[in-house]
C-alpha cells in the first residue's frame, strides 16, 4: 500500500536546493527507488517536509530528467546528533506524522586522525575503524550496506530515501563520498570532487579525513580502483579543504554521468 505524502502548510523555504542533489536510483532505467543529499529544512520549529520534496521533484527532473512519482515512503536518513540545531525539532516533526514517512538516526562524527599522519598505526585503525571520532569507522559498512540494500529492494512501494546533515556538506560529503565509492564506481578523486561541487564547498577536515580512511578500507578489501587515497586533499588543521586533482563529473546527474 502506497504511503501519500501529507499536505503540510508551506512556511518559508530553508531547504538549500543548491545542496539537494539525486544520487542514485533504482533500477537505473526504470527507477522505484531514489536516494537523495541535502541540507537539514528545518524552519520556524519544523521539518518542511513539503517544501523539500518540490525541491527534490524540480532537482530531479532538471539534472536528471527523473520524474518522482506522486505518491511515495519517504525515509530520511539523519546523520545529526543532538547538538546540532533542529535536531529536536526533526525527531518531533517525525513523532507527530508517522504517516508521512520515517526517521532513521545515523549520528555521524567524522574523524580526528590525519589520514596523511595518523596516531598510531594506519593498517590497525583501517582494520578497526577507530580512525573515526567514534569508533568503528562512522559504522559506514553497517550503514552503507543497510541503505544501498534498501534502495534496490523493490518489494514495497516506491521509497525516496533523503540523507543529511545540518548543512548538507561535512557529514553528508563524508556519507557520500564513501558510497560513490563503494557503489557508484567513483575514485577518491572524483568522490572528492563531487562533494565540493555538490555542496559548494568541500567537506571539511573531518570528513575529508573520513573520505581518505574509508578510500583506504576499500583498498585493505582488496580495492584497486580507488586511490590515491593519502593525497587527494589538503585541510588546514581542523579547518577547511581543498582538493588535489578532483575529478567531479561534468554531468549535473552524477549516476548518469558515470554511465552506468
Amino acid at each position: 500500500m502506497k504511503v501519500l505524502l501529507l499536505l503540510l502548510a508551506r512556511p518559508s523555504l530553508a531547504v538549500s536546493p543548491g545542496k539537494v542533489h539525486l544520487i542514485d536510483t533504482y533500477p537505473r532505467n526504470q527507477p522505484h527507488n531514489y536516494l537523495f543529499r541535502g541540507n537539514n529544512p528545518v524552519v520556524d520549529g519544523t521539518f518542511n517536509l513539503t517544501a523539500l520534496v518540490d525541491v527534490m521533484r524540480q532537482k530531479a527532473a532538471a539534472e536528471c530528467g527523473v520524474t518522482l512519482p506522486a505518491a511515495f515512503r519517504f525515509v530520511d536518513l539523519s546523520l545529526e546528533n543532538p547538538t546540532d540545531p533542529g535536531y529536536f525539532q526533526e525527531k518531533a516533526f517525525w513523532d507527530a506524522n508517522p504517516r508521512a514517512g520515517e526517521l532513521d538516526s545515523y549520528p555521524t562524527l567524522g574523524s580526528l586522525q590525519d589520514v596523511k599522519h595518523p596516531v598510531g598505526d594506519a593498517d590497525e585503525l583501517v582494520k578497526s575503524g577507530d580512525w573515526a571520532i567514534q569508533g568503528h569507522a562512522d559504522y559506514l559498512p553497517e550503514r552503507l550496506a543497510a541503505v544501498h540494500a534498501s534502495l534496490t529492494n523493490t518489494s514495497g512501494p516506491p521509497t525516496i530515501f533523503y540523507a543529511h546533515c545540518n548543512a548538507g556538506c561535512d557529514r553528508t560529503g563524508e556519507f557520500f563520498g564513501a558510497y560513490a565509492m563503494s557503489y557508484l564506481g567513483y575514485n577518491v578523486t572524483t568522490a572528492m570532487g563531487e562533494a565540493c561541487k555538490q555542496c559548494g564547498r568541500c567537506p571539511n577536515y573531518y570528513a575529508t579525513n573520513s573520505i581518505g580512511w574509508w578510500c583506504l578500507t576499500l583498498e585493505a578489501q582488496g580495492r584497486t580502483d580507488v586511490g590515491p587515497c593519502m593525497d587527494f586533499a589538503s585541510c588546514k588543521p581542523l579547518g577547511d579543504c581543498t582538493a588535489h586533482n578532483a575529478t567531479p563529473l561534468e554531468d549535473d546527474c552524477p549516476r548518469l554521468g558515470l554511465g552506468v
